[in-house]
């Protein structure tokens, strides 16, 4: 995926097809307070590689809020195609299980950090000021353990944006957008590595953000 987004800017930025000078560009930043939930599965096996449990927990979601950055440039008057980055990670709260360690009685915590969230769109405007957004997300998944060997990270993963917002022109350039989004993104699993191991399935990652953002044409 980011092969993709790499090719689709370098191809829309430096074609003849798409010529763009700074007058057609609008840099912006964004505040995002999001929630996102997904099925989760975990599956415990003993040193002989036999499944021993399996624990489902279906519907699990957390919210958290986080600054993005973005540049948009202008095809026409009302398509724009833009990239936009979220500069921190996005973390899910501790997982805790309760005497699941090897003794019985040690806690195996487990995390997980959304990194580099990276989404290249295309923007429809309408002449009042109501816009369309379809978006192809990127980003890197790192997971943190305690007492439960190490996770293997899952690495990058793929998915999609779909939004509509409202866009208010003030003065010199400036415009303030309030916007509703909705993500998606492929299923990931990981494990711990060890002989008796645990692996950690996470299907139907989703979520939803409002976004407030500021943006300057020039």
């Amino acid at each position: 995926m980011k092969k993709i987004l790499a090719t689709l800017v370098a191809v829309v930025f430096s074609t003849s097809a798409f010529a763009i000078d700074i007058s057609n560009l609008s840099v912006g930043i964004s505040g995002n307070y999001g929630i996102y939930g997904a099925n989760g599965k975990e599956e415990n096996y003993t040193h002989t590689g036999t499944l021993e449990r399996t624990t489902k927990k279906d519907g699990a979601a957390f919210v958290d809020g986080y600054a993005s950055i973005f540049i948009e440039a202008s095809l026409t008057d009302i398509v724009s195609i833009g990239l936009s980055y979220v500069p921190e990670a996005i973390e899910t709260p501790q997982n805790v299980n309760s005497g699941e360690g090897s003794d019985d009685t040690t806690d195996i915590k487990v995390k997980a950090e959304f990194e580099e969230l990276t989404t290249l769109y295309v923007l429809a405007k309408s002449d009042i000021g109501v816009y369309g957004k379809f978006g192809l997300s990127t980003m890197n998944i790192d997971v943190t353990s305690e007492n439960a060997g190490t996770y293997s990270d899952p690495g990058s993963n793929e998915g999609i944006e779909l939004a509509i917002g409202y866009e208010h022109e003030a003065a010199d350039g400036v415009s303030v957008r309030a916007e509703l989004a909705y993500h998606e993104f492929d299923d990931v699993s990981a494990n711990n590595g060890i002989t008796d191991k645990n692996e950690i399935t996470i299907t139907n990652m989703e979520g939803a953000t409002g976004r407030i953002s500021l943006v300057k044409s020039f």
